[in-house]
């Protein structure tokens, strides 16, 4: 008999300044492109490379997971280490896990987190400029607090979308929404269970208008009705965005929550 086929699950952390988001584009660096080629150069053969989703052009991951068949014989951690060798700095893959082959890294996701942060300070970080968005001002948490309120829960966000969103509806359903202030950070997380393009980075400009006093909480709800982009705040920049977990059942026993965990953890910057 010959090897057995293997559904071969890799979480990520990566750094998107060099990047054109993750999706293949011919002509440009992607991490799908860069990860892809770094498998094959290690297990010798071509790949499908499936993914938990998509991130845009410069959005950070602290867990972007994806997959791909294989009958290659490398264990796990030799998988880890020859792709990692292999990988510029920027990328890296911290856990290899073999998966049953029914499962799908988009199919069967629970729910994903996403991190916007703001550096509130009247002079800009000279450390954390490339992921983070600057505000000189004082924001106001609290009503950020109440506006975010308003989105927990399914809705359609079509005014919180991007033009160019290719998704066939712009229904989704929101779990939890966070506002976390930690000077000199603010940090809005939101956990649902998939986003549209620039839905993150939308509510997140539109929060930023709530927190600098240009908009009154109570607006939210007539905002969501208008499904008018027009109507929601300004489009962040996708520096302070990052993907923070891709959640699928069993990963805690499988080890995979506590490697996340452990991997993230700054002072101050991702209580």
């Amino acid at each position: 008999l010959g090897p057995a086929m293997r559904n071969i699950r890799l979480d990520l952390e990566y750094d998107g300044r060099n990047y054109y988001g993750w999706q293949w584009q011919p002509e440009r660096p992607t991490i799908e492109k860069t990860v892809k080629e770094a498998i094959e150069k290690i297990i010798r053969h071509e790949i499908i490379l499936y993914s938990s989703g998509r991130t845009d052009t410069g959005v950070h991951a602290e867990q972007h997971v994806a997959h791909f068949f294989s009958e290659t014989r490398l264990e796990p951690l030799s998988l880890l280490r020859g792709i990692n060798a292999v990988l510029p700095p920027d990328i890296v893959v911290y856990s290899v896990v073999d998966m049953p082959l029914a499962w799908r890294a988009r199919r069967d996701a629970l729910d994903r987190e996403y991190r916007y942060t703001f550096f509130c300070q009247p002079a800009p970080s000279a450390l954390f400029r490339d992921y983070t968005c600057w505000v000189r001002d004082e924001l106001d948490a609290e009503a950020m607090r109440a506006a975010a309120r308003f989105f927990v829960g399914k809705h359609d966000f079509s005014a919180f979308r991007s033009q160019q969103c290719d998704a066939e509806h712009a229904v989704r359903e929101i779990y939890d929404m966070a506002v976390q202030k930690i000077p000199p950070f603010l940090h809005i997380r939101v956990r649902g269970t998939a986003f549209l393009r620039h839905q993150v980075r939308t509510i997140g400009g539109t929060l930023l208008e709530v927190g600098k006093g240009k908009l009154s909480a109570d607006l939210i709800p007539e905002i969501l009705a208008s499904k008018d982009r027009r109507r929601a705040g300004p489009t962040l920049p996708a520096r302070g965005l990052t993907l923070v977990a891709v959640r699928y059942a069993g990963d805690e026993e499988r080890g995979i929550e506590a490697a996340r965990a452990t991997r993230f953890r700054f002072p101050g910057w991702n209580p």
